[in-house]
C-alpha cells in the first residue's frame, strides 16, 4: 500500500460501490431540469454527470402509478414517438414488484390499456417482471395517427377511474407526458362513437367503448366544431383545471413531464400538477430525455430487506490506521462475519483517522450496533435506508470499533460484558492484568503516542508493553 494524501478538512473514505449504490447514482444527460428531492434513485440533474434526488417515493408506501402518454398528431409531426415509447419502457423497467402500473395514451380521446393476457379488465397491475413486459407490450409501437386533439382532461378522468377502482388508496401518482396544452372537442368519451351532443356537433373521435372500471365522461368547454381549435383556449384551460383539481382532491399526486411551448409552463404549474413550493411536480425536459426524466422521478428502486434473526454477533469491524507500516485507514472485519459490509467513514474536521461516523451496507432491515469510542460504549438501533446503515461516535471520542447484532438485548449484553466497560468480569491474563479494550492481554503490543509499537507496526494510542499487535484506532 502507499500512503494517502489528505487535503480536505472533512475526510470521507469510500470503498467499492454496491449495485444498490450504482442504481441510486444514475447520471443524467445535460438539458434536464434539476428537481428538489425527497428520496433517491439517481436523480434529474442540471448538468451532465450530476445526481440529485427524485421526487416520488416508492418504498415507504408502495406506488400506484398511471403513466399517461401524449399520442397526438403533434407527437407524430415532431417525429418523437419513438423517444416517448422508449422512455416509457425505461420507466416501467425500474418499477419493483410491490408497485402497480397503469398505462394510458391520449390524442383525440384517451385510451386506457387492459394489462391482462385474457382481457379480464385489469388496468392497474403489480409491476412484476411478467407484468412489466406486458405493460411495455401495450405501448403502441407505431407513430400516432394524424389527430388534432390533446385530450388531457380525458386522460386525467380515465386515470381517476382506474385508481378509484383498482388502487390501494396510498401513494397514487398520475404522470402526464405531453408536448402541449389541452386541446379537445366537446362531447362524450368512452361510448365508442362520434355521437352528436345537444348542440348538434360531433363529439371527439372515440373508437373505444369502455366498461368497468372506466366510465364515460362528457366535456362542454372544448372546441365546438368538426375540427379542434387551438390548444389552450380559455374554456379548455378552465375545464382541464377543474378535472385536475378533482383528481388532486381525492389524493392523486399529479406530475407533468413537459416538452412543449413555454407558454403552458405556468398553467401546468398552477392548475394541473400537485402544487409545491419548488414546483417539483412540473418537470420540463426534451423528447429525447423523456426516459431519463421518467426514471429519475422515482426516489428509489426498493430493495427487499431481510429480517435479522441470527443469534450472537453478526460481524465486528475495527478501525485500523496502519498495518506493517502501510496506511490502512479503514474499518476492517475482525475475524469472520456476514450480512454487513463496510463502505465508508467520515472523520473529524481537520483530523486524520478520527472516525465520527461509519457506514455499512446490509441486506437486513434493521440491526443493532455496539459502538466503542474511547472508553465509552453505545448501543445504536440502525434502520437500513437504501440498504445502508450508519453508526455514530460517542462524543467526544472517535470510533474504535462497531459490532453488529440482531437484537438490542444481544448488543447490550456484549457491551455489559466488555471488560473496559466496567460491568463485565474480564478474565485476567497470566501476568495478572486485564485484557485491554480491543480484547488483547495487557502488554500485548499497543502502539505508542506517535504510532510506533515495539513490534514495528504503526497505529495510534499509548503503548503498553511489548509485542507486535496491530495498531487500532482509539
Amino acid at each position: 500500500m502507499t500512503n494517502k494524501t489528505y487535503t480536505d478538512d472533512e475526510r470521507q473514505h469510500f470503498y467499492p460501490l454496491t449495485r444498490r449504490t450504482i442504481l441510486r447514482s444514475v447520471p443524467v444527460a445535460a438539458g434536464v431540469t434539476a428537481l428538489g428531492g425527497i428520496g433517491a434513485i439517481g436523480s434529474v440533474a442540471a448538468q451532465e454527470g450530476e445526481t440529485g434526488d427524485g421526487i416520488i417515493e416508492t418504498c415507504d408506501e408502495p406506488l400506484d402509478v398511471v403513466l399517461a402518454l401524449d399520442y397526438s398528431g403533434s407527437i407524430r409531426s415532431a417525429g418523437v414517438w419513438d423517444d416517448i415509447r422508449q422512455g416509457a419502457d425505461e420507466f416501467i423497467d425500474v418499477l419493483s414488484d410491490e408497485n402497480q402500473i397503469g398505462l394510458l395514451t391520449f390524442g383525440d380521446s384517451p385510451r386506457a390499456y387492459d394489462l391482462t393476457t385474457d382481457g379480464s379488465g385489469d388496468y392497474l397491475v403489480p409491476a412484476t417482471s411478467g407484468n412489466r413486459v406486458l405493460a411495455k407490450g401495450n405501448v403502441p409501437t407505431s407513430a400516432p395517427p394524424q389527430e388534432n386533439a390533446t385530450h388531457i382532461p380525458g386522460a386525467i378522468d380515465y386515470s381517476t377511474d382506474v385508481l378509484e377502482a383498482e388502487g390501494r388508496g396510498v401513494n397514487e401518482v398520475l404522470i402526464i407526458v405531453t408536448d402541449g396544452g389541452p386541446n379537445y372537442q366537446n362531447g362524450t368519451i368512452g361510448n365508442g362513437d362520434d355521437d352528436p351532443v345537444a348542440s348538434g356537433f360531433q363529439g371527439p373521435a372515440d373508437d373505444v367503448v369502455v366498461s368497468a372500471p372506466l366510465t364515460t365522461h362528457t366535456y362542454t368547454d372544448g372546441s365546438t366544431g368538426g375540427e379542434n381549435g387551438n390548444a389552450g383556449e380559455p374554456g379548455e384551460l378552465t375545464e382541464t383545471a377543474a378535472v385536475a383539481a378533482a383528481a388532486r382532491d381525492r389524493g392523486t399526486r399529479v406530475v407533468a413531464v413537459f416538452f412543449g411551448p413555454a407558454d403552458f409552463d405556468q398553467f401546468f404549474k398552477d392548475e394541473v400538477v400537485t402544487p409545491s413550493e419548488t414546483d417539483e411536480n412540473f418537470v420540463r425536459t426534451t423528447a429525447d430525455q423523456v426516459g431519463a426524466t421518467l426514471v429519475n422521478l422515482l426516489s428509489e428502486v426498493c430493495p427487499e430487506c431481510t429480517v435479522c434473526e441470527a443469534d450472537g454477533q453478526l460481524a465486528k469491524y475495527e478501525y485500523v490506521f496502519s498495518d506493517d507500516g502501510d496506511i490502512v485507514d479503514a474499518f476492517v472485519l475482525d475475524g469472520s462475519g456476514g450480512g454487513v459490509t463496510y463502505e465508508s467513514y467520515v472523520s473529524k474536521n481537520g483530523e486524520m483517522g478520527e472516525p465520527v461516523t461509519a457506514t455499512f451496507a446490509t441486506d437486513y432491515c434493521e440491526v443493532y450496533a455496539l459502538v466503542k469510542a474511547g472508553q465509552e460504549f453505545s448501543v445504536q438501533h440502525l434502520v437500513a435506508e437504501d440498504g445502508v446503515v450508519t453508526a455514530e461516535y460517542v462524543a467526544p471520542y472517535a470510533i474504535s470499533f462497531v459490532a453488529f447484532y440482531c437484537t438490542e438485548e444481544a448488543a447490550q449484553a456484549a457491551a455489559d460484558a466488555f471488560p473496559s466497560n466496567g460491568k463485565g468480569g474480564g478474565k485476567e491474563d497470566s501476568d495478572g492484568g486485564r485484557p485491554d479494550a480491543a480484547g488483547r492481554p495487557a502488554g500485548a503490543g499497543r502502539p505508542d503516542d506517535v504510532g510506533a509499537a515495539s513490534g514495528g507496526r504503526r497505529g495510534r494510542g499509548r503503548g503498553r508493553g511489548r509485542g507486535r499487535g496491530r495498531g487500532r484506532g482509539r
